[in-house]
């Protein structure tokens, strides 16, 4: 019996990795501040794509994000995925979903302590004349400690489909349409 533990162990691996992709490492996550676009720091996602800003004092701040181009299997193709929008954010399970020219991505956010409404407000702009940068959400610190923890990962583009689709007719789904669906 004690031989099917670690079987057991890689299969929950694999559904994971299958469900919530590949994690992302080398991408770039900056908070600045709301007004000004300041940069207060930056951190680099490793082998598990995560990252974490803690002892955030009281104040509104702007996640951003320079995602690295995803190679392989994870690479994405003009005519992957056929949705119309660029970006959506999902406020009860968390998970931000993004269609951008280096792949298609999962955020999921985690660890939100000490913030309004105990979310992030998502967004997608391209942060100042830098389009490897993109704005993805702000959220508001009401006291000291303030804390947000988010991973990143790729999906083939099968999977990021059955992702949206899960939640595409869920009241808590928020849409930002591509510009050139916008009539």
């Amino acid at each position: 019996m004690g031989k099917l533990k670690p079987l057991k162990k890689i299969i929950m691996l694999n559904f994971l990795k299958i469900c919530h992709g590949e994690p992302v490492q080398d991408a770039i996550v900056y908070l600045e501040t709301e007004k000004g676009n300041v940069p207060l720091a930056f951190q680099i996602t490793g082998k598990a794509g995560g990252v974490t800003f803690a002892h955030l004092d009281k104040g509104v701040y702007k996640l951003v994000v320079a995602l690295p181009q995803q190679k392989d299997s994870l690479a994405r193709e003009p005519d992957d995925i056929q949705e119309d929008f660029q970006v959506a954010y999902h406020s009860g399970k968390k998970i931000f979903f993004i269609q951008e020219p280096q792949g298609l991505f999962t955020l999921r956010f985690s660890n939100i302590k000490n913030t309004i409404d105990s979310n992030i407000t998502p967004m997608h702009e391209l942060a100042r004349e830098d389009n490897s940068r993109i704005v993805i959400g702000k959220f508001e610190v009401e006291s000291k400690f303030g804390k947000v923890t988010m991973k990143i990962s790729a999906l083939k583009a099968k999977t990021f489909q059955k992702q949206v689709e899960k939640y595409k007719h869920d009241a808590e789904m928020s849409v930002i349409r591509s510009p050139q669906s916008v009539t």
